[in-house]
């Protein structure tokens, strides 16, 4: 059972650590010389994890189900999440100091449009920033009303603030979809500043009451900023060419061997080396290397290719190529003007060693040739589907006569964690050390983790608090410890222990 006492601690302590973290941020706002903002900005780190370690414990309380009134402790987590992010804020103006180099170059050197909209930038990022935090501390509550909820069934109002509160989400989650849209249109001067600085207020209205009972929201805040027509170039740079049009036009899938007759799949590393595609090409084209060919025959083509061939060593390959008369119709007249593209399909037989490049195979680098041994690799370890499948119970070739008092199959959900979190300590314990490599050691760890036991990966043992530590720091803590000891078999206390961090086994099992 949980102690009193303990969240009376550890609420004590939140209260002081918020003061005292308000206090070094305002000496860090009054310093006067770099190296006191340095030693401040240093204890404000220290004295923000030591919050933040507090909101752990206090989280694992709120998801509880021991405790009925969880008001205060979600009212003091929501108030180190707020310490947490003007912690964040004190972050990010110190990447660039003022009385850096840097800093000072930059000063210097931007002009005010810059600075415009850099500043624009910084709140728009700001914005982003708050409502996540705000998502976060939504979907907390969500979670803990919830969990009320299942345990007092027809609690109408609690229901009504779950879907409230989903509303929001989902609204926050809206914005900051177009902020960010936004953002990296600014970042590439597709939008302008005027223009951000105009949904401002409107956004500020939005983040500081939208909880409020009476609170309208701006349907059409984004409207003048035209994000769906803007948001267009930034994808395609460059207009696709008449070309690729046709090309896509008379294809309707991809390229596929006429050579894959067998139910077995290729191999992922192997697929970019069918012997044979075939391609449907109205027109043929080639451009990064040679001039522009629209007043030379398309013959010349036919010519180039084959150089290029021979130029990279591939000229044995050459013979293998069979390129057909309808890609090449002026072929037979060297002369004469170019010749209007054939409108019949046409097919191209490329030998593996050319891929499908006419002008040669493009060398992999040293990261493509180590995909391609991965994908092999996998090929090799494919899953069946079998795996997929349930595990059958085992069946005993000899099975031995039990009493009818006892059980003859096992008991149903018995591989569930609700399951073992029925079981004693104890059985959770003789389950972890004598079952070991088995998903039964997996569930009781995962229990025993639900009861704020913790395991200590130098001695092997569980240990779990006697009462808040003595001492904490951020490589260890002390204080006065329950362990099981499984040489003896038995739970034992230790007074005056130090746990470093460093031997928490603090895996989050799934």
């Amino acid at each position: 059972a949980l102690d009193k006492s303990e969240i009376d601690r550890c609420l004590k302590k939140v209260a002081e650590g918020v003061e005292q973290f308000e206090d070094i941020w305002q000496k860090l706002h009054n310093a006067a010389n770099a190296n006191q903002k340095e030693k401040y900005e240093a204890d404000l780190k220290k004295e923000i994890k030591k919050l933040q370690r507090l909101r752990d414990q206090i989280k694992t309380w709120v998801a509880s189900n021991e405790i009925k009134d969880k008001r205060q402790l979600v009212e003091n987590r929501k108030l180190i999440e707020t310490q947490m992010e003007r912690f964040k804020i004190v972050e990010r103006e110190t990447k660039t100091k003022a009385y850096s180099k840097e800093g000072l170059g930059l000063a210097q050197k931007v002009d005010p449009a810059q600075k415009e909209k850099e500043e624009v930038g910084q709140w728009l990022t700001t914005t982003i920033d708050t409502l996540n935090m705000q998502v976060d501390q939504f979907e907390s509550e969500v979670e803990s009303l919830s969990v009320q909820t299942r345990k007092k069934k027809g609690d109408k109002e609690k229901q009504d603030r779950i879907e409230e509160l989903k509303r929001l989400i989902e609204r926050h989650r809206y914005h900051i979809r177009m902020l960010e849209t936004i953002l990296r249109m600014l970042d590439n001067d597709s939008v302008q500043v005027e223009a951000i600085r105009k949904i401002k207020d409107d956004v500020e209205y939005y983040l500081d009451s939208s909880q409020e009972p009476d609170f309208e929201e701006n349907e059409f805040l984004y409207d003048d900023l035209d994000l769906e027509d803007i948001s267009q170039p930034l994808v395609a740079t460059s207009p696709p060419t008449h070309i690729e049009d046709d090309i896509f036009q008379h294809s309707s899938s991809t390229p596929t061997s006429t050579t894959s007759s067998s139910p077995i799949p290729p191999s992922p590393a192997t697929c970019t080396t069918v012997s044979r595609y075939t391609f449907h090409l109205q027109s043929v084209q080639f451009c990064p290397d040679f001039p522009d060919q629209s007043q030379e025959p398309l013959s010349s083509l036919k010519s180039m290719a084959e150089r290029a061939a021979q130029g990279s060593g591939l000229e044995g390959e050459l013979s293998a190529l069979h390129l057909t008369g309808d890609i090449f119709p002026g072929s037979a007249a060297p002369s004469g003007p170019p010749v209007a593209p054939q409108s019949s399909l046409s097919e191209v037989n490329i030998p593996p060693s050319l891929g499908v490049c006419p002008l040669g195979p493009t060398p992999l680098s040293k990261e493509q040739l180590y995909q391609q041994a991965m994908q092999e690799s996998a090929w090799t370890h494919m899953p069946h589907p079998s795996d997929s499948e349930r595990i059958r119970q085992y069946l005993m070739r000899n099975p031995c006569p039990t009493l009818p008092f006892h059980h003859q199959v096992p008991p149903p959900h018995s591989d569930s964690v609700e399951f073992y979190q029925r079981l004693s300590t104890e059985t959770l314990f003789f389950i972890f050390y004598y079952l070991e490599g088995t998903k039964a050691q997996y569930l009781a760890a995962k229990a025993l983790k639900k009861q704020s036991w913790r395991f200590h990966t130098k001695y092997m043992m569980w240990f779990q608090r006697h009462e808040e530590p003595k001492t904490i720091t951020d490589e260890f803590e002390q204080g006065t410890y329950i362990y099981f000891d499984y040489e003896k078999w038995g739970q034992r206390k230790k007074e005056g222990f130090t746990f470093e961090y460093r031997y928490l086994e603090d895996r989050d099992l799934q």
